[in-house]
């Protein structure tokens, strides 16, 4: 399919550049739809949109912000402004302070009949910060920064002075500012308490709403760790309670949904390396994803991640190696790259060519099936996913279907080109045709001039291999 981006993790905002391919845009406008009623109720609130990381909230939250904008206002709704600030960029109360009133009067109008609101609006927020802030941030020289200390000391300049004054200005513009803050739960405990304090006490303001993003597993996880909430569960959830006004969850990703995705850069994958499957192919495949990938790959991030990679690797591979045992070994190497790594150390054993008499007398039931277990908890594989990855080997190799009591014919790799035969292996784990190996396009191609009695250099390649890796060639 013309058009699939793998590489690209930017968020979409709907448009024909970056299309909604997920159906986001309604919930998108839902969001927009609550944000003004909270309006109707609130002079000023804090809405959260929560899901996993890698689920499409920053392409959410962009839709958002793109219908804001295109609003028109009306009897029932006024033009919002949007301000986007990314906490990351500051590392203390004081220099975020100054980024959030700096970027409020970014966003108001910039017509003259706002330019007092704004010059209130910067007036709270330099008061709340210290000057040497102010001269990092602002880039005051010495002369400026006089005139500022004077400017404080003179008259009532205080913070809850300013305060006022710009609350005052605020709610008689009556214009809404909407700040974006997405990815809360990337900060730092001590600078995640940074955020909530600003956005609970000093940003506090008529007219100023707050749409935060955050994988709430994970940010509670963070607030676990601050001195404020301790390990806590209980009171971790309380006091993100206490800052929320209104949840918006982000939708479920269907299994309906995953699967459509990954059908759909599945082909983008095949098509754009002049590929296709075969009926068995696709009945290999459709086993490895219903019963051991679906449930890893769960998020849209995840789903091209995986394409992406794939696509980054199999390039000369195209047609050297079973698609399908291509792409198990790509989720592996991906997502348990301790497994990827133990496959060279058991080649012998995983292509049927080891000698060890260990692995062929008789055991009880079941004890070759542990003895994998066991090896994969040593790569790192969670309890969880034992069985699903030790299921995935079992597609890849006979020699594992076999040891799990599944049966397997050992043939059958090396008919498909798969990496359980001796003969392909290196393929997968060098990402191209070895050197001392023969291309299958070359093979074919030498098979062809033999039988017409033509000579050609795929044929020559072919007799010297015959003569220096003459069991290979055989086989």
């Amino acid at each position: 399919m013309p058009g699939e981006r793998f590489f690209n993790d930017d968020p979409i905002d709907g448009s024909a550049g970056a299309p909604d391919l997920l159906g986001r845009r309604q919930y998108a406008r839902h969001a927009v739809g609550l944000l003004h009623q909270v309006r109707e109720q609130s002079e000023s609130g804090v809405l959260a949109l929560i899901g996993p990381w890698g689920s499409g909230k920053s392409s959410v939250l962009q839709m958002a912000i793109q219908h804001l904008k295109n609003t028109v206002a009306s009897a029932d709704t006024s033009v919002w402004s949007v301000a986007e600030l990314n906490p990351w960029m500051y590392s203390d109360l004081e220099s975020l302070t100054l980024a959030l009133f700096s970027e409020i009067r970014a966003a108001l109008p910039d017509d003259g009949q706002w330019s007092e609101l704004r010059r209130k609006v910067g007036a709270f927020g330099q008061a709340v910060s210290p000057l040497g802030k102010l001269t990092g941030l602002l880039g005051l020289d010495s002369s400026e920064l006089i005139k500022l200390v004077a400017e404080r000391v003179a008259g009532d300049t205080s913070a809850s002075a300013a305060k006022r004054t710009a609350e005052t200005a605020l709610r008689q513009a009556g214009l809404p500012v909407l700040v974006v803050m997405d990815d809360l739960d990337r900060l730092a405990p001590e600078e995640l308490l940074v955020v909530f304090k600003l956005i609970r006490l000093v940003g506090h303001l008529p007219n100023v709403y707050y749409l935060i993003s955050f994988d709430e597993q994970t940010l509670l996880d963070v607030l676990r760790r601050t001195d404020l909430v301790g390990s806590n569960d209980q009171r971790a959830q309380e006091f993100l309670e206490k800052l929320i006004q209104v949840r918006l969850d982000l939708p479920a990703f269907r299994d309906r949904d995953i699967a459509a995705m990954t059908t759909r850069l599945l082909n983008a994958l095949l098509d754009s390396h002049g590929m296709s499957m075969t009926p068995d192919q696709e009945r290999r495949f459709s086993e490895a994803y219903f019963r051991h990938l679906l449930d890893r790959l769960r998020t849209p991030r995840a789903i091209k991640r995986y394409f992406g990679q794939a696509g980054a690797t199999l390039g000369s591979l195209a047609g050297e190696v079973d698609i399908v045992d291509f792409l198990v070994v790509t989720f592996l190497r991906t997502s348990e790259p301790g497994v990827y790594r133990m496959l060279g150390r058991h080649r012998a054993e995983l292509t049927g060519t080891s000698i060890d008499p260990a692995l062929h007398r008789d055991s009880r039931p079941g004890e070759h099936a542990e003895r994998w277990k066991e090896r994969l908890r040593q790569a790192g594989v969670a309890q969880d996913n034992l069985d699903g990855v030790l299921g995935l080997l079992g597609l890849l190799f006979p020699a594992v279907r076999q040891a799990v009591g599944n049966g397997g014919d050992p043939r059958a790799a090396a008919r498909r080109r798969g990496i359980g035969s001796q003969d392909y292996f290196d393929r997968y784990v060098v990402f191209t045709v070895p050197a001392d190996d023969l291309p299958e396009t070359v093979f074919e191609q030498a098979l062809a001039q033999l039988a017409a009695g033509t000579d050609g250099d795929e044929a020559a390649q072919l007799l010297l291999r015959l003569r220096d890796d003459t069991h290979r060639i055989v086989r």
